[in-house]
């Protein structure tokens, strides 16, 4: 829907800022879809719908190659296995049990090689991360109203100028 809304110019800098590698598309999906409850199928049909648009729109340079899979409730060996067969160098996914969570971070294991199928071999590794902060802002960078973190002014003509500090 953002795109649609855009005049011709800004979609031309936003195709020139993808081709020159200063943004990076992630995911790439139509949606991120539920690793729950979704069938196989239904997860390669949406990714194929966005990979579709995103390489129509943008050209090879749109092509994501890092997972984004943040808020789904749990994560599957299959969802893993099919961004590695789809050619995905890692993902980086969010939500797991704060056991689970806790022993990583007190192992320094938050980064691994997720060896999504057995019968597939290393052809479905891939290089996943645990977000370490949910996918939240990062400490004194809110910018909710109901937040009590200071705002970020960056006019340097304001009194309230902090944007250095920050």
């Amino acid at each position: 829907m953002w795109w649609q809304e855009q005049d011709e110019a800004s979609r031309n800098l936003y195709r020139n800022l993808i081709n020159s590698g200063q943004i990076e598309l992630i995911g790439g999906g139509w949606v991120m879809n539920d690793e729950a409850d979704s069938h196989y199928q239904a997860t390669i049909d949406q990714f194929t719908w966005g990979l579709r648009w995103l390489e129509e729109t943008f050209g090879v340079c749109g092509r994501p190659r890092i997972g984004w899979q943040i808020d789904p409730f749990g994560h599957s060996k299959e969802t893993a296995s099919i961004m590695a067969q789809m050619g995905f160098d890692g993902l980086f996914f969010s939500r797991l049990d704060y056991q689970d969570k806790e022993a990583r971070l007190n192992t320094s294991t938050m980064e691994m090689v997720w060896e999504a199928s057995e019968s597939l071999g290393s052809s479905s590794d891939l290089f996943t991360s645990v977000l370490y902060n949910h996918y939240s802002y990062p400490t004194g960078f809110c910018v909710d109203v109901n937040c009590d973190d200071d705002p970020i002014i960056d006019n340097p003509d304001s009194p309230d100028y902090n944007l250095e500090t920050k």
